[in-house]
């Protein structure tokens, strides 16, 4: 992996300024680095900290903390020269943003997305619920499952805990105005949470951090058909599943397909093709798990069922 020192380091670029325990740097197709001070994290990668890690980063007067157990990427997608958007999938940072004359900087995670234009704000992500704090300046933030959306002040929070209760659930110095608004998907692949809509039932693809070798949807050799979608965040998976709500995933080449209702069908090769209530076929060469279905394979195939059939 090259990741370049403070001197070479680009304008756009943020710089670990320290770094203590376990914390790595993820990039494309690369396993793992061990983080270290000088070093920077572009857009597209990703960093996470263990649960004895701590790292900080600057960029110009900003920086970010980034407490034990967290993990966020730099947006590819989303970022350039004049905004700059994280996707955070879990744990604690507190960042201290400059501000502009316009809204140039986000944090988008499973629950919610905060945007502000400059202040100090720290966004917490557990397992089901999310949390923003105001320490100062403005923040705005938008709750996926409600629609809910608010301007927070110094001193003034925002949590949701949408499998308890959909809605924001705001408070502080004051009381933020809440506005109602329509629901939306997070910008990238987040573990299903209850009441929150998936990018998959949109029937639209995302990949926030770009570093997916084989993104499904984006794939010479992979199309997606159904209520489901990919998105690939953060940067970190070297094989993007397809995930089909209710419809089927088929490849003319090869295809890494995961459906929950469907079919998966392979015109040449198939691996790891797994159907939760469906078949898996393949012109070639095929290794299926089906729960309760049939795994069938033209040429040779290798199938397990629960409870099914398994023919050659």
């Amino acid at each position: 992996m090259l990741l370049l020192g403070t001197g070479a380091s680009l304008a756009a670029d943020w710089v670990l300024k320290r770094v203590t325990g376990t914390v790595h740097v993820v990039a494309p197709g690369v396993a793992p680095e061990r983080a270290k001070v000088g070093m920077t994290l572009p857009k597209g990668y990703t960093l996470a900290t263990q649960a004895n890690g701590r790292a900080m980063l600057e960029r110009g007067p900003e920086s970010i903390m980034v407490s034990p157990g967290t993990v966020f990427a730099v947006s590819a997608y989303r970022t350039n020269g004049a905004e700059t958007t994280l996707l955070q999938k879990k744990g604690t940072l507190t960042l201290d943003i400059e501000k502009r004359a316009r809204p140039h900087f986000a944090v988008e995670t499973p629950f919610f997305a905060a945007v502000v234009k400059g202040t100090r704000f720290t966004v917490e992500v557990a397992r089901k619920s999310g949390r923003v704090t105001v320490e100062r300046g403005v923040v705005g933030v938008s709750d996926f499952a409600s629609g809910d959306s608010t301007d927070l002040e110094a001193g003034q929070f925002a949590a949701t805990n949408p499998e308890t209760k959909v809605g924001l659930s705001v408070g502080g110095k004051g009381m933020p105005v809440v506005s109602k608004g329509a629901p939306r998907a997070p910008l990238f692949d987040t573990p299903a949470v209850k009441n929150v809509p998936s990018a998959g039932s949109k029937a639209a693809s995302s990949n926030a951090g770009g570093n997916s070798a084989n993104a499904s949807s984006n794939s010479s050799n992979s199309s997606s058909k159904g209520n489901s979608a990919n998105s690939n965040a953060g940067g970190n998976s070297a094989n993007a599943n397809s995930n089909a709500g209710s419809g089927n995933s088929n490849a003319g080449g090869n295809s890494n397909g995961n459906g929950n209702s469907g079919n998966s069908n392979a015109g040449g090769n198939s691996s790891n093709a797994n159907s939760g209530s469906g078949n898996s076929n393949a012109g070639g060469n095929s290794n299926g798990n089906g729960n309760s279905g049939n795994s069938n394979a033209g040429g040779n195939g290798n199938g397990n069922n629960s409870s099914g059939d398994d023919d050659d």
